[in-house]
């Protein structure tokens, strides 16, 4: 389930039709929707599809959730307010359906949308033994100038997708001193950490990080190109309390990023759960596809439906679970 731009899908797909593997790519938004769901015995059998190819509900091993686009409403419906609200039936009837079915998720999307918030991450990395960077979120410039005394603090965006959908909101740093006293919008700022970015790309309890040289910059997404991506080991504390984190948000895939200091000392700064993982198996060599692409092809044995007969104290969170 993604958009016909995402790269990082092409290379898992390429794989599993390799093995010979059936493999349906979908993206809800690319066109109209097509769905002939019937409940049998508690779950959802017949199709579901678009122009081009109907799958099977029934013989769905697995899905791969990645960044589907919203239907759009029937092209056929004039009327912009009837095509809105059809789209919203389309959307909630092919998500709905897709996300109950009981399978394997690489991630889920509720889990992964629990799983994205930047504070909420921040609580469960804390709460899984990871160290995590001193941290506001506010609207005050006062707040900041008082929280950032003596401190190098930098800005970073919520959503790194900003009000330009082809521009990238990067990680920078501040100077507090120059914060205007109403920021206009809720801002993040946090303590820079000295040291050198890691990517820990998590697949179940599987394992790929990779140092990160090059740059001097505090976000070296946008010049990654031109970087250098060597593999490394994970502290086994830091490795103790990823699989922790991993295991409470319940995900099978984390793109995790870190600060590893002089001392190997590692910080967390977030993950993704979706993020892309390409450009650091093509520079590194580390084999994230297979891993993924293993995954996949392993059935669970019983299923977990988010918000469903849960022990959660934070939605998404399980923190009764075990550190595994």
């Amino acid at each position: 389930m993604t958009d016909a731009t995402d790269y990082t899908a092409d290379l898992i797909v390429a794989d599993l039709q390799t093995r010979g593997v059936r493999v349906a790519r979908l993206d809800p938004g690319a066109g109209p929707v097509r769905i002939e769901a019937t409940l049998a015995r508690g779950r959802w059998r017949d199709a579901i599809g678009d122009e081009h190819r109907a799958i099977d509900l029934g013989e769905v091993v697995s899905v791969l959730w990645r960044w589907p686009t919203a239907p759009a409403g029937h092209p056929a419906i004039a009327d912009t307010a009837q095509r809105s609200w059809a789209a919203r039936e389309d959307m909630a009837a092919v998500f709905g359906v897709l996300k109950s079915l009981p399978v394997r998720w690489i991630n889920h999307p509720d889990l992964a949308a629990a799983a994205n918030s930047k504070p909420g991450q921040l609580v469960t990395a804390t709460e899984c033994g990871l160290t995590v960077p001193d941290t506001i979120v506010t609207t005050s410039g006062e707040a900041v100038r008082r929280w950032a005394r003596g401190r190098e603090v930098l800005f970073k965006a919520f959503y790194a997708q900003g009000a330009d959908e082809d521009a990238m909101v990067v990680a920078t740093r501040a100077d507090p001193d120059t914060v205007p006293d109403g920021l206009g919008a809720a801002c993040l700022f946090q303590e820079v950490i000295p040291g050198a970015p890691v990517r820990l790309t998590m697949i179940g309890a599987q394992a790929f990080a990779v140092v990160i040289t090059g740059t001097g910059d505090l976000d070296w997404r946008p010049v990654q190109h031109r970087l250098t991506f060597t593999p490394t080991g994970v502290p086994p504390e830091v490795m103790v309390g990823v699989r922790d984190f991993m295991h409470r948000y319940r995900l099978e895939y984390g793109a995790f990023d870190f600060i590893a200091t002089a001392d190997d000392a590692w910080t967390f700064l977030e993950i993704n759960p979706t993020g892309m993982y390409g450009f650091v198996e093509i520079q590194s060599g580390l084999s994230i596809t297979e891993a993924i692409a293993d995954r996949l092809c392993d059935p669970v044995r019983s299923a977990i439906r988010p918000g469903v007969e849960t022990r959660v104290s934070r939605p998404g969170v399980d923190t009764s679970l075990p550190c595994h």
